[in-house]
């Protein structure tokens, strides 16, 4: 379990007076502010959670996965991962979490990313034929067993993802960290990735926490949404659950047969209750289609972006 407490962080940042004078100041007489990046933030996530954490740039999101895995401290507040405090119990955290970053890579540009995997279970000292289980694992449910074997610059961006992920996961760890998993990707390679990391979850109970600007990822993987904006947490339940009332809410669009088939009537119904109820008093060859339209999860989620900026 992940229980984060009134946690807040401060950047210290500071300000450069102009010119050779404001230069030589600056050395002697810095003048130093704290921005705040996370302001109070309360959050229980459960193991065996996915995870989506959303938000504009400089909401945050960034700055919760770093303090969540230890790589920074919080100004104020208290978190913890499976009990343990992230930066005073980093070798055991380390043990416990996977972390992959869409753009940053762990792999050897000239090696093949099995030799990046014989590494890392050295580092983590897997014992042979846990490591070969879990590698063989891997291999087969992200269809990579020959491209591992392969030098990493000769693959596409989409096969060293699915290394990466390998990567992240070769010690089977409880937690996982993603940002933006499936970015430059195209569709299919995506679905791939969803299918693997939904399947991950499900064998091994394996708790996802998604970093992601494509709100494909989310809607095809998150079981409950965060949304940071300015630091703080705006949102925080499952994507159904998005205020769709903000402009304008799903409707259906039915299309039926009357008078025998001899004419058709479209009707517009906005209500899924009245929608059941009309659909039950037809026999189902006199319905000829039914189809959905209204708000998309990604307009909702601009237009929250949106009302936060005012």
């Amino acid at each position: 379990m992940i229980e984060i407490d009134q946690l807040s962080f401060d950047y210290r940042t500071f300000s450069k007076e102009p010119g050779l004078k404001g230069a030589l100041q600056d050395i002697f007489h810095r003048k130093y502010q704290l921005v705040p990046a996370l302001k109070d933030l309360n959050l229980t996530i459960k193991d065996g959670e996915i995870i989506g954490l959303i938000g504009p740039n400089g909401a945050g999101k960034t700055t919760l996965t770093k303090l969540l895995t230890g790589i920074i401290q919080p100004s104020s507040g208290s978190v913890k991962v499976a009990g343990l405090i992230p930066g005073s119990h980093q070798k055991k955290l380390l043990r416990q979490i996977g972390v992959m970053f869409g753009q940053k890579s762990q792999l050897s540009w000239n090696l093949p990313a099995v030799d990046t995997l014989n590494m890392l279970a050295a580092i983590y000292q897997l014992k042979p034929d846990r490591y070969q289980a879990r590698l063989r694992e891997l291999c087969d449910l992200l269809d990579i067993v020959e491209i591992v074997k392969t030098p990493v610059r000769k693959l596409s961006l989409g096969q060293r993802m699915r290394c990466e992920l390998a990567c992240s996961l070769i010690h089977k760890p409880s937690y996982l960290f993603l940002d933006e998993p499936t970015i430059g990707l195209d569709l299919l390679t995506q679905e791939k990735i969803y299918n693997f990391l939904k399947t991950e979850n499900r064998l091994h109970q394996t708790t996802i926490i998604l970093t992601s600007h494509n709100v494909r990822d989310i809607e095809a993987l998150a079981q409950r949404l965060l949304i940071l904006s300015k630091g703080e947490l705006i949102f925080n339940d499952r994507l159904n659950k998005l205020p769709l009332q903000i402009d304008q809410s799903d409707s259906y669009c039915l299309k039926y047969w009357i008078n025998d088939q001899t004419d058709v009537r479209e009707e517009i119904i906005h209500d899924p209750q009245q929608l059941f109820v009309k659909m039950e008093k037809f026999q189902p060859e006199q319905i000829i289609s039914l189809s959905k339209s209204g708000i998309s999860a990604e307009e909702v989620i601009l237009k929250i972006y949106q009302r936060e900026k005012q």
